[in-house]
């Protein structure tokens, strides 16, 4: 295949929780809950602070969620509801639906909890499904998943613990498909790949433009910065950039990786570094007046999201904001050189 996926993680047997006391329903915030999840992941307690809420004790009466062999038919059709897999032929749909679960969940119970593997992906049959995270000892509603839409898939591919605990509104009953299948198909069913594949880029990007180093940029702007980004492919030793080149960049790594060469210096030895998938690149050299001094390749067969030169321009010219970047950059990013930053996407775990 042209282009590639990070591995899925090993599927294994997650412990759930429920929670004793029901608490009150939130409405679904009108925050997109990657913007959530960045300004939580900006805002955590470190290993050696206090957690903000204690555990809690469970008792051991309460109901859990029942889990059996889906309905073919049943899960197929869920399958099919999926934006994402819409329009797939009929046969990648049943390959899909193949060993799916079906699990039935009571109303206040969890499906995952924060802190979970990311092992399957799951879509709604019925019920709701509410995302919400613990902040400041409140809850945080991100938002909420109904019938046809599924939660789940992109944590399979971030190799990430659940950003987000999940719990039924109602009764709920959903299917359950795991990664190992996931993984099977996307190694034989090239449809079914680039349509994932696609939708992980716009999911990296989407992340990208909600974290604080856009805060200055309106949610249509940012939007109109996510569309201008290009595909790019990357050859073994072939460069992005050389040395020396007046240029403004912006590059997320979706696969593979870029290494950044420093000449060396007399006496002192080259410098190398390297970005990898869920991490960025921003060339600010044009703005700055500064030629870069480092080259830029990919070691192996490397894929990109790329906001070129001339594209950055224009949007430069229509969003003065961005005109800012150079100087928000190093309280964002590592500065590399004095015109190269590398910092991370902040990948969404759901």
């Amino acid at each position: 295949m042209a282009d590639h996926l990070p591995p899925l993680a090993p599927r294994e047997v997650r412990t759930r929780v429920a929670m004793p006391v029901q608490p009150p329903v939130l409405k679904p915030s009108l925050i997109p809950y990657d913007v959530m999840q960045e300004v939580e992941r900006q805002t955590r307690p470190t290993a050696d602070q206090e957690p903000s809420t204690s555990p809690l004790e469970m008792p051991d009466d309460l109901p859990i969620f029942t889990e059996i062999d889906a309905d073919p038919e049943v899960a197929i059709f869920a399958l099919s509801q999926v934006r994402l897999f819409k329009d797939l032929p009929v046969e990648s749909i049943e390959a899909l639906a193949q060993g799916a679960k079906q699990l039935e969940i009571p109303d206040g119970e969890f499906l995952f909890l924060e802190g979970d593997e990311a092992r399957s992906f799951y879509v709604v049959v019925e019920g709701t499904i509410e995302l919400l995270r613990q902040k400041d000892g409140r809850e945080v509603a991100l938002r909420h998943a109904n019938r046809g839409e599924s939660l789940g898939l992109f944590g399979l591919f971030s190799a990430q613990l659940r950003a987000a605990s999940s719990r039924a509104i109602g009764d709920c009953v959903l299917i359950e498909v795991s990664g190992e299948r996931l993984q099977e198909l996307l190694d034989s069913d090239d449809v079914l790949h680039e349509r994932v594949l696609q939708m992980h880029r716009e999911r990296l990007l989407e992340s990208f433009m909600a974290s604080r180093l856009f805060n200055d940029i309106d949610s249509i702007a940012r939007a109109r910065l996510i569309g201008r980004f290009r595909n790019r492919t990357l050859q073994a030793n072939e460069q992005l950039m050389a040395p020396g080149e007046v240029t403004n960049l912006v590059a997320v790594v979706t696969h593979g990786s870029l290494v950044l060469e420093e000449r060396a210096r007399p006496g002192e030895q080259p410098r190398s570094f390297e970005v990898t998938p869920g991490q960025f690149l921003a060339v600010t050299a044009a703005m700055t007046g500064v030629p870069g001094r480092l080259r830029v390749l990919s070691p192996e067969f490397a894929t990109l999201a790329v906001l070129s030169h001339k594209d950055l321009n224009e949007l430069l010219h229509d969003y003065p904001a961005l005109r800012t970047l150079p100087q928000r950059l190093p309280a964002f990013a590592r500065a590399l050189d004095k015109t190269v930053f590398c910092g991370a996407v902040g990948v969404p775990g759901l």
